[in-house]
Formats: structure tokens, sequence, C-alpha cells
């Protein structure tokens, strides 16, 4: 009987592929005639996906990598997501420098960079496997609140987005993917090139090149994307493991709120990267002082030199995490003078031989290493006195006005002084909830409440010599008054704040709960950053480029206006023999003829310092082959108006003379950029 039963009917087969067959006839033929998108959407959806997945293959090939390195040096982890996170950054960085000797090679072509990719998947296929488990390993990290989950993807989704559309940063336009383009067109890492951020450490716009030559400026600069993903995980970890696990989502939630995060996720910047290996570097010197492995005290070092390959600003780092080395070692353990020497070598050698490369390099190129900074003891190519001190500004800063620097905090956070407050917004919460530390060091109910971890002594110490740095720095020069070179500080100082926050349960009543009414303020600082971001969102409005419904001319003459539609004129109207020099204009990456860009808006005062006259400065243009000037008006009213660096009303006067006497104007864009035409005879 049951047999009978499970049987099925006559025709079953025959009933069940008609209808099957039928559902998809007319669904063809419906969508076929109804379609529900068009050809530019679907190649919308595409080439976007091709930039995710491309962008991904850098990652996971730099994971992969890392494992492999780490592993080769007898690196052990004690959780999924540590792994991921400390190998992912230790093989990008090694991703970095094998880009930077292909580049020198003079290796910088497509087909080579797809071949590298495709060899390095054949080598290290056991280990993209193994990352990939490792990935999906980490699935069972404990959730956050949903309150935080649904923030975070808000807010890491718009980021995505923005990521997704071509590059309209200023940094990003000035160097960071200016320099990969023009290496890329002579398919070799060259020197000669008079634009002095070519020449600082560069680790990201060498992962930026790699994107570039495997796909594009947007593949390029999703790679920050994942270095923010990067960097919220490890603050995460560090909180769970060197903290508490229940302060662990505090501190991303603290870390979070900066509004630059996700404004910085989206563009072709290094800001995040640096944090991220200088975070990295205290985490894992937290792993040595915990357990003594040694690998710990060189990963520590190792992170620390991949940090110094992307800002000079970064030695802070290593004098710091050294400094915390003798504290631990000397004066806490009471070891012997000798094993303190030896580890500080062993800690220095590693940091060192990390960041050389980038050093080296710029002597072999400018004959300074530290190029542009310490022209008096090294000079450097393209370089004098007048640059090095137009480029400090020293005597700019604040000074040492007692009441400027005990408000800096204040200021820094409101950013009435910022040289780009946009870029650099850390949010109210850092400012609210500091004197939480003092309260959580020096009131006893809680010191008698709460453990205090060790740990968190040491992200204040990074955190404030990283701020006393930076301090410094605006001091003596208004140029250095950028918040955004403080995102180390902030990023260590989140967990800290997550620590103290959660010590105020010693102080909560029936009555009253001070530690939930502060994380209500939060709620609500985070709420209005999701209004802010999304107003950014709309000012930006990817969607209709990411949907196809916009062209990236049109996205981006949108988004830069003027300065796009002039890159355009030059590059459809000018000669491709033609030479262009920028006054006060350092953008130039989409400037497809030969450009000298204004790189420190400068260009004229130098001028005018060399060569003394208008007659003189005509004679130099044409020897060195210029046919056109471009120039930026509004830049040039904004020195004048912000008296930023001294343009005087004289230098503005004899920029007419040379405007009246040598040039011919060829093209006007509004009353943003004015394109002249050099004389034939110019100055003979």
């Amino acid at each position: 009987m049951s047999e009978d039963h499970n049987r099925p009917p006559p025709g079953w087969l025959l009933t069940v592929a008609f209808v099957i067959l039928w559902l998809f006839a007319a669904y063809a033929v419906f969508y076929l005639v109804q379609k529900p998108f068009d050809q530019d959407f679907a190649w919308a959806i595409g080439n976007a996906t091709l930039d995710v997945l491309l962008s991904l293959c850098i990652v996971l090939l730099g994971t992969a990598l890392g494992r492999r390195l780490t592993h080769l040096l007898g690196i052990s982890f004690t959780s999924p997501g540590e792994e991921l996170i400390l190998v992912a950054g230790v093989g990008l960085g090694a991703l970095s420098f094998l880009t930077l000797a292909l580049g020198l090679a003079g290796l910088l072509y497509r087909w080579v960079f797809y071949g590298v990719s495709a060899v390095l998947v054949l080598v290290l296929f056991p280990d993209i496997m193994a990352s990939c488990r490792t990935i999906w390993a980490c699935r069972r990290v404990r959730r956050p609140p949903r309150l935080l989950a649904l923030y975070l993807v808000i807010t890491l989704s718009l980021a995505f987005l923005v990521a997704l559309t071509p590059p309209i940063d200023w940094d990003g336009l000035f160097y960071h993917l200016t320099g990969p383009k023009l290496y890329i067109g002579q398919h070799r890492i060259v020197p000669g090139i008079d634009i002095p951020h070519l020449n600082f450490p560069s680790l990201m716009e060498m992962l930026y090149l790699y994107g570039m030559l495997l796909k594009g400026d947007v593949a390029a600069k999703l790679v920050h994307f994942w270095y923010a993903l990067l960097l919220t995980g490890l603050v995460y970890r560090l909180a769970r493991r060197h903290l508490a696990p229940k302060v662990a989502w505090p501190s991303v939630a603290i870390f979070a709120s900066m509004p630059m995060i996700p404004v910085l996720a989206g563009w072709a910047y290094n800001d995040i990267a640096l944090a991220f290996y200088q975070l990295a570097a205290v985490y894992t010197l937290c792993n040595w002082f915990d357990d003594r492995r040694r690998q710990w005290l060189l990963l520590s070092a190792a992170m620390c030199g991949l940090a110094m390959g992307l800002k000079y600003t970064s030695f802070v780092c290593p004098l710091t995490l050294a400094a915390l080395i003798v504290w631990r070692l000397a004066i806490r353990e009471r070891a012997r003078p000798g094993v303190v020497v030896k580890t500080l070598l062993a800690f220095g050698a590693v940091a060192l031989l990390v960041a050389s490369p980038w050093y080296v390099k710029n002597y072999f190129f400018t004959g300074n290493p530290f190029y542009p900074f310490a022209y008096s003891v090294f000079g450097g190519r393209f370089w004098d006195e007048f640059r090095a001190a137009w480029y400090a500004r020293a005597g700019t800063g604040i000074g040492l006005n007692p009441v400027k620097l005990l408000a800096l905090p204040w200021t820094l956070t409101l950013g009435i002084r910022d040289m780009n407050y946009y870029d650099g917004r850390m949010g109210p919460l850092f400012l609210a909830l500091l004197p939480l530390l003092v309260v959580y060091w020096a009131y006893r109910p809680l010191r008698q409440a709460s453990s205090r971890p060790p740990a968190v002594g040491y992200l204040l110490a990074f955190a404030l010599a990283q701020y006393l740095a930076w301090t410094w720095g605006v001091v003596v020069s208004r140029s250095l008054f950028q918040s955004r070179l403080l995102l180390p500080c902030f990023v260590a100082l989140a967990p800290a704040l997550a620590v103290a926050l959660d010590a105020l349960r010693a102080l909560d009543r029936p009555q009253f709960s001070l530690h939930r009414f502060i994380w209500m303020t939060v709620a609500i600082v985070l709420s209005l950053n999701v209004v802010y971001q999304g107003l950014d969102f709309l000012r930006t409005d990817p969607l209709p480029y990411l949907a196809g419904r916009e062209s990236r001319d049109e996205f981006l003459t949108r988004n830069l206006g003027r300065h796009y539609t002039m890159m355009r004129y030059v590059n459809e109207n000018l000669p491709s023999e033609a030479k262009v020099l920028f006054l006060w204009e350092p953008r130039s990456y989409y400037c497809q003829r030969q450009v000298q860009p204004d790189p420190v808006l400068e260009t004229w005062k130098h001028l005018l310092y060399k060569y003394g006259s208008v007659e003189a400065i005509a004679q130099h243009l044409a020897d060195e082959g210029y046919t056109h000037i471009l120039l930026h008006q509004k830049g040039l009213e904004f020195m004048i108006m912000t008296k930023l660096d001294p343009i005087t009303d004289e230098d503005v006067h004899l920029w007419e003379n040379l405007a009246s006497d040598y040039l011919t104007v060829v093209h006007r864009e509004g009353e943003g950029y004015v394109l002249y035409a050099l004389d034939r005879g110019s100055g003979r």
C-alpha cells in the first residue's frame, strides 16, 4: 500500500515539466517586451561589480600573502578575527612593496599585473582557501546591539556607494591617484616629477597603482574602504582581548561616531590605513606584553614600519612604543639594561627595515630621504630655501599662547581653525567623554569598584603622544592644523573611553543611571551622524551614476563643476604637445596634457623669487617649453582672502602685467578658471 501511495500518478512528469516551461516562457516573453532595466543599467551594475570584485581580489591576495609570510615567521594567532585582520595588513603592505619593485623595474603594464596576480593565485591557493575559511569562521563573532548594527550598516553602506563613484576628493586628484596615473603613462616609477608629495612614503599609492592597472581608479580607491572595515574590526579585537569583552562593541560605537570615518573611507586617501597600522602596532605590542612571544614584538615593529610607509608624521608611533617598552621592562619589571637594549635594537631594526624602501627610493630620486623636509641637511631636487620656508609656514601657528593651548580641544572639535574641517570632523563625543577618563582614573569609588586593564594606560600614552606631536605642529605652522592628522589618536582613545564609560556602572542607583543616560546621548549623536552623512550623500548623489542614468563625465561635471569642465576643454582643444602651467591649482588628475600643477600654491611667488621680473619669467616659461598657463582665479582669491600665504598687491599686479604683455586668453570657464596661451617669442 505504501509503495502505491508514494508512486507518482500517470503523467506526473509531463505535468510538472509543462508547468515549469510555461512559467519560464511567460516570464521570458514578458520581460523581453517589458524590460525591467536597460543596457545602460546593466552595464553600470556590471562595471561596479567588477570594481568591487577586483578590489576584493587585491585584499584577498594580500591576506593570503600575509598568511604565508606570518606562518613562515612562526606567528600563530589566538582567534580567526585576529588572524584575518593582522595578516591582511601585513599582506597588503607586502603587495605594496611588490608593486614598487615592479614599478622601479619598468613593468607597469596591465598584462604584467594580471600575470603576477595569476601567479600569486596559483602559488598562494592553499592560503587563499585557508583565508576564506578564516573569514567564514569570523561569522561567530558576537553580534553588536541592534541599534549599533543598524547604524554601522547605514553609515558603511553610504560610504561604500560613494566609494563606487569616480574620484572627486582633493588629495586623490592632487597626488594619491595622480602619481600612479603618471607612472602608468611611463610604465615605470620615475623621478623628475615636480610634485613633492609623490616623494612622500607611498605604501597606499602603490596599492592604488595596483588597482588602477587591474581595472581603474574606482577599484583602486575601494581598497581604502576595505581598510576602514579592517580598522573597525581591529578596534573590536583590541577592546575584546586587552580590555574586556563587554566594551568591545561600545569601543566600536565611539570609534564609528567620527563623521570623518565614512568620508575618508569613500576617498582615495591614506589616513584610515595609517590609523590601522598604528593601532595594529599597539595591539601586537600589548600581545607581547601579555605572553612575551618574540613574534609579537617583531610584528609590532613591522606594523610601525608599514605605518612609516604612509606618512612622515607616523614617526611618533615607533618612538612612543619604544618608550612603552622601556617603561614596561626597565621600570615596571626591573629588567637588566642589556635585555632592554637588545629588545629596543630588535624592535628598531625591524621597523626601520620595513620602512626603508620608501626612504631609500627618495634618496636616489631626490637626494633627500625625507624629501621635501630636512632641506637644510640633505637638500633636494626642485627644492630651495624659498620653497622650504613657504611649505613649512613657520611662525603662522597659534604659538605658545596658554589660552589657545588650553582651548585647543574645543577649537579642534569645532573646526573653527581647521585647514579643511570637512574631512577631519571628529564629532562631539571625544570632547564630551574626555572628562570620564579623569573621573575613571582619580575617583576612588570607581578605582575600588572596577579593574584597570594595563592596556588602557598604553592606549592613553599613545594617544597623548600623538596629541602632543600634533599640538607642536599647530603651534609652529597653520598648515598643520588639520584634525584629520589626529585620527590615530582618536582611534586609540575610543576603547579607553569605552572602559571609562563602562566603569560608571559603579555609580548607578535605582533612582538614576549615569551610564545609561550617557549612552542615550551617544545614541542621539549617532542619529545626527546619519543625518549629516545622509545630506553629504545627497550632495554627491552617486545613485544616478551607479544606476547607469548618468555618465562618468556627467557625474564629474556635477560634482567638480568648473574644474572638470576646464580639464575637458584642455583635453579636447589643446594639441597633444601642449605643456600647461597651473597657477593656484594643485589638482591635475583629469588633465591629459603635459602639465605642471601648483602643488603647494607657491609657483607664482617662486617664479618672482627666482627671476625677479615679468620679462625674465616669460623668458623662463618659453625656454621650458610651456605653451599655456591655467589660472585658477578662485584659488588666487582664496589665498588673498584668507591670508593663508603672503600674496601681496604687488604680486597680483605683476601677474596682471605678465597676462597683459605675454599671454592671450584662450578660454574662460565661468569666474573660476582662465586658460592663457603663451605668446610666441615671449621674453625674447
